[in-house]
C-alpha cells in the first residue's frame, strides 16, 4: 500500500503555479511521486516562494517512461528538480541505473547520478561504471541520447546489433567519456581501449561503430599480439565490430618479435585477430608530410635480426600470422646488420640492391623442439641488381686464419641463398659481371693491420670501377 497523504502532498507541490505568473509550470513530463507505507514527508515554503517537499522511508517517481526510486527524496517545485538519496535506481527504455545519489531535472529531462554509478544497457549488455554520470535520454527536443562520465569511468561496450551474439566487447578507460547514441564514444585523458588481443592507448579517442572506425590521438600506441604500432595518429578500421585494418601516420613505426618497420605511413591488415599483412610507404603527402626531394632517404625501413631493408615501399605478407614473404619496391637495399669486415659500408657487410627486392622466409622446424625463430632463406633482387657478399674459404688447421673473400656481382636478377643469416650461394641471371677479392690474412700487428686496411681500400676502389664498367657493359 502507498501513503495516500504523502502522494497528495507531493503531487500538490509538483503542479503548484509559479508565483506571479498566474500559469502552471511547463514541465518536460508529468512527474508522479509515490511513497512507501510508513514513509514520512514534509513540505517547506522557502523564502523565494518555492516549495520544497521531503520524503524519508522510500519513494518512487515516474515521468513518462522513466521510473526512479530512492530511500529519500527532496523536490523543489519551482525549479522542477528532484534530489534522490541512498539506493537510487533509475530505469528508462533499455536503460537501468543504480547510484548512491541522483538529481533528476524535470524540465530538461536528464539525470545526474553520483557515487558507485552503474549504467546498464538492458538490451545490448553494455555497462558503464564510474563515480559520476550525466545521462540525457532521448526526448522530443533531443533526438539522440547523450552521456558524460568524468572521474575515469570504465565502459564495457557491445555493438547495438550484437545482442545475443558471441562478441568480444570494447573495454574503455579514460579520464572523461562522452557517449552519443548507441555507437559513438569519445574518450579523453589517458585513454585505454581493449578488445581481445588489441590494446590501444592515447590521450584522446573517438570510437564510431556506426562508421566502423576507432581514432587515437596524443602519442597513440596500439599493441596487436606481439606487435607495437605507434604514430602521431592511429586509425583502426572495423568490420562488424572486429578489427580489420590499422593505420598509423606520420612518423609511424611498428616493432614485433620478427622484425620492425618505420615509414611515414604504416598499414596493417588483420584477419582472424592476426596481422596478415603490413605495408610501409610514403602515403599521401598531404596526410603524412612525406614530400619528395632530391637525395632523400628511402621512405620505408625494415629491420630483422640479421638484415636491414630500405625502399620507398615495403609489403610484408603474413598469412595466418606466419611471416612468409616481403617485397621492397623502388630503390630497394638489403644489408646485414653485423659488420663482417673492418671496412666501410661498401665492403664491411653483405648487401643486395635492385629496383625490387623480395625476401622469403621459412617457418620454424616443427621437429626441432623448443622456441625457434622464423628464418630468412632467400633474397631476390631484380632491375639493375647488384650484390656484395663474403665467402669464407675452407682451410687446413695448420694454415693461418684469413679474412673472408669478397664477391661482387651485377646482373638483371641476383638471388642470395641464406643459412643462419649468412650467404651460402648466389645466382645471377642475365648479362652479368663481377669482381672477386681474394681473402687477406688476419692482421696480427699494426703494420699488417695497416696493410690490410690499405688493401681493402684499394679493393673498394677496384669494385667501384668494376661497377661502373659492368653497368656500361650491361647497357
Amino acid at each position: 500500500m502507498r501513503s495516500v497523504a504523502s502522494i497528495g502532498l507531493l503531487a500538490a507541490a509538483i503542479v503548484t503555479a509559479v508565483p506571479g505568473t498566474g500559469q502552471q509550470r511547463q514541465t518536460g513530463c508529468d512527474l508522479q511521486v509515490e511513497t512507501a507505507p510508513g514513509a514520512m514527508s514534509r513540505m517547506t515554503q522557502l523564502a523565494d516562494g518555492e516549495t520544497r517537499s521531503d520524503v524519508w522511508g522510500g519513494v518512487e517517481a515516474t515521468c513518462g517512461s522513466k521510473w526512479l526510486r530512492a530511500d529519500s527524496a527532496s523536490f523543489y517545485d519551482q525549479r522542477g528538480v528532484l534530489y534522490l538519496f541512498e539506493n537510487v535506481e533509475y530505469r528508462d527504455e533499455g536503460r537501468a541505473l543504480v547510484a548512491e545519489r541522483a538529481t533528476y531535472y524535470q524540465d530538461e529531462d536528464w539525470v545526474r547520478a553520483e557515487g558507485n554509478v552503474v549504467l546498464s544497457d538492458t538490451l545490448g549488455g553494455s555497462t558503464l561504471v564510474g563515480p559520476v554520470l550525466e545521462y540525457y535520454p532521448m526526448s522530443a527536443g533531443r533526438p539522440q541520447e547523450r552521456m558524460f562520465a568524468p572521474g575515469r569511468p570504465h565502459l564495457t561496450f557491445y555493438r547495438e546489433d550484437a545482442a545475443g551474439e558471441e562478441e568480444t566487447p570494447f573495454e574503455v578507460d579514460a579520464d572523461r567519456v562522452h557517449i552519443y547514441g548507441d555507437s559513438a564514444i569519445a574518450g579523453a585523458g589517458r585513454v585505454v581501449a581493449v578488445r581481445g588481443d588489441l590494446n590501444a592507448f592515447g590521450d584522446s579517442m573517438d570510437l564510431d561503430l556506426g562508421s566502423d572506425v576507432l581514432w587515437l590521438l596524443g602519442e597513440p600506441r596500439v599493441e596487436a599480439g606481439e606487435t607495437v604500432l605507434e604514430g602521431d595518429s592511429v586509425l583502426i578500421r572495423l568490420e562488424e565490430g572486429r578489427v580489420r585494418e590499422i593505420e598509423a601516420w606520420p612518423n609511424a613505426s611498428a616493432v614485433g618479435s620478427e622484425l620492425s618497420l618505420a615509414a611515414p605511413l604504416l598499414r596493417m591488415f588483420v584477419d582472424s585477430e592476426e596481422i596478415s599483412r603490413a605495408v610501409a610507404s610514403a602515403g599521401d603527402p598531404e596526410r603524412t608530410g612525406a614530400v619528395d626531394s632530391a637525395g632523400r632517404e628511402p621512405w620505408a625501413r625494415s629491420m630483422s635480426r640479421d638484415y636491414t631493408l630500405t625502399a620507398d615501399s615495403i609489403d610484408i605478407h603474413r598469412p595466418g600470422g606466419q611471416l612468409e614473404r616481403l617485397i621492397a619496391v623502388n630503390g630497394a637495399r638489403a644489408a646485414t646488420t653485423e659488420r663482417l669486415l673492418p671496412a666501410g659500408e661498401l665492403l664491411g657487410t653483405d648487401w643486395l640492391e635492385g629496383e625490387t627486392i623480395t625476401g622469403y622466409f621459412a617457418p620454424p622446424d616443427s621437429t626441432g623442439g623448443g622456441e625457434q625463430e622464423i628464418e630468412l632463406t632467400r633474397l631476390e633482387a631484380s632491375g639493375s641488381a647488384r650484390a656484395l657478399y663474403h665467402i669464407y674459404e675452407e682451410r687446413e688447421e695448420s694454415e693461418a686464419p684469413t679474412l673472408p673473400g669478397v664477391n661482387y656481382v651485377i646482373g638483371n636478377m641476383v638471388t642470395l641463398f641464406l643459412e643462419e643469416g649468412e650467404v651460402r650461394e648466389a645466382r645471377v641471371v642475365g648479362p652479368s659481371t663481377g669482381v672477386y677479392l681474394e681473402p687477406l690474412p688476419i692482421a696480427t700487428d699494426g703494420d699488417s693491420a695497416t696493410a690490410a686496411a690499405d688493401s681493402l681500400s684499394g679493393a673498394a676502389a677496384d669494385t667501384a670501377a668494376a661497377d661502373t664498367a659492368a653497368a656500361g657493359g650491361a647497357r
